[in-house]
């Protein structure tokens, strides 16, 4: 049995999201005290230390603000069927899977989220990984290749503006 999970957890979500900033930072502070005469370990170690903290603070604000808003679930791609929150579902019971452009969620970065439509009106959601280059949802492409799903992918990109959006 094949089995890809397409919902990333929040820790891959947190790092692929807020790795490039930490990058910026902790680099340029690592080059400048390998280029000074004066070389404090404790001073490094105080700027590295504070930018972990600030770091950590922004990953779990971040997460008890979608936990506080949303219902993420946990979504695996079968070969013959969709399991959200360990519940199968068959590709009759499906409507419409949309990629959701969220904006005004969580400051003033987009959140990109997968939209499940199912026929009986419930809608699911869960993160999208981290888009490609050419920004193309990498979940969107893979359902548009799996053979009982491609017809209820939706090839448009929908936006939303903030949570309250996702209920109305």
């Amino acid at each position: 049995m094949n089995r890809k999970f397409l919902s990333p957890t929040y820790l891959a979500f947190s790092c692929s999201r807020l790795g490039p900033i930490v990058l910026w930072v902790a680099v340029p502070v690592s080059v400048i005290y390998f280029m000074t005469n004066e070389r404090d370990p404790v001073l490094l170690l105080c700027v590295l230390l504070t930018c972990a903290v600030f770091v950590s603070y922004l990953c779990i604000s971040e997460y008890f603000r979608l936990k506080k808003n949303i219902h993420l679930c946990r979504v695996i791609l079968e070969d013959e069927h969709l399991r959200i929150d360990d519940v199968i579902y068959q590709s009759d019971q499906i409507d419409q899977i949309a990629s959701v452009r969220l904006v005004n969620a969580l400051d003033k970065y987009y959140l990109y989220l997968v939209e499940i439509k199912m026929v009986n009106g419930d809608k699911h959601y869960f993160l999208d990984k981290p888009m490609n280059w050419r920004f193309e949802s990498p979940t969107i492409r893979l359902l548009k290749r799996h053979n009982l799903l491609s017809t209820k992918v939706n090839n448009q990109q929908v936006e939303k503006d903030g949570f309250s959006s996702l209920y109305g």
